[in-house]
C-alpha cells in the first residue's frame, strides 16, 4: 500500500509540470536537465528514505507489541537485523522513488507512469507469494523475486537460515531467495537503468 502511494507522489513530482506546462520554465530557469532530473531525484529519495524508515521504526515494536499480546510467538532478532530492516525499508521506498520518478520522467503521463510503477515494482511481489504457495521451494515466483525489482523486499528478511537445519527456506515461510542487500542492489540496477534513460530522453526531447 506504502509503495502504491509513494508511485503516485513520485510520479506527479515532474509529471504534473508536464501537464501544467511548467516544466518549460524549471528548464528555461535551470537549463541543465539533467541537473533538475538529479535534484528531484535527490529531494523525492530523501523523503522517501526517512519517511520510511520512521515508518518502520514505529511498525516493528507495535507489531511486536500486537503479536505477543495475542499469544504469537516472535522469533527473536537481533538489534543488527532490527536496524538493517528499518535501514532497508527507507532504501526500499528511496530507491523506488527515484526509480518511478525516472519512469514519470520517460512516459510524461501520471496515469502511464502510475500504471507502469504498480506493474515493475507492486505487481511481482503481490504475485510471487500466491504462485510460490507455502510448500514451494521454486519456480516462477522465486525468480520473480530474484531478478524484478520486488527482489527489494529481501532486505526486510528477518530468520535466519542454518546449513544444519533442514527446513523449506521458501518465500511462503518467511526466507526470501536473495540475501537482503543483494536483493536491494537488483533493486538499484532497475532504478539506475531507469534513471539513465530518462536523462538521456530529457536531453535529447523537447520541453
Amino acid at each position: 500500500v506504502a509503495l502504491i502511494v509513494l508511485i503516485v507522489i513520485a510520479t506527479m513530482f515532474i509529471t504534473a509540470e508536464y501537464r501544467r506546462g511548467l516544466i518549460r520554465t524549471t528548464f528555461t530557469a535551470t537549463p541543465a536537465r539533467g541537473s533538475v532530473l538529479a535534484a528531484k531525484a535527490i529531494v523525492l529519495g530523501a523523503v522517501a528514505f526517512v519517511a520510511g524508515a520512521a515508518a518502520a521504526a514505529v511498525a516493528i515494536p507495535l507489531g511486536e507489541h500486537v503479536l505477543n499480546g495475542n499469544g504469537n510467538y516472535i522469533f527473536p532478532a537481533t538489534a543488527f537485523t532490527l536496524a538493517r530492516i528499518i535501514v532497508g525499508t527507507g532504501a526500499l521506498l528511496a530507491v523506488t522513488a527515484v526509480a518511478v520518478l525516472a519512469l514519470g520522467t520517460i512516459l510524461r503521463r501520471s496515469a502511464g507512469a502510475v500504471t507502469a510503477g504498480i506493474v515493475v515494482f507492486v505487481l511481482p511481489s503481490l504475485i510471487g507469494p500466491g504462485i510460490l504457495g507455502p510448500g514451494a521451494s521454486g519456480g516462477v515466483a522465486t525468480w520473480l523475486y530474484r531478478v524484478t525489482p520486488a527482489a527489494g523486499f529481501s532486505v526486510l528478511a528477518a530468520l535466519p537460515r542454518s546449513v544444519l537445519v533442514n527446513y523449506p527456506y521458501t518465500l511462503g515461510n518467511g526466507y526470501y531467495p536473495l540475501p537482503p542487500w543483494a536483493g536491494l542492489v537488483v533493486l538499484c540496477v532497475y532504478a539506475v537503468a531507469a534513471l539513465a534513460l530518462a536523462a538521456f530522453l530529457l536531453r535529447r526531447r523537447d520541453a
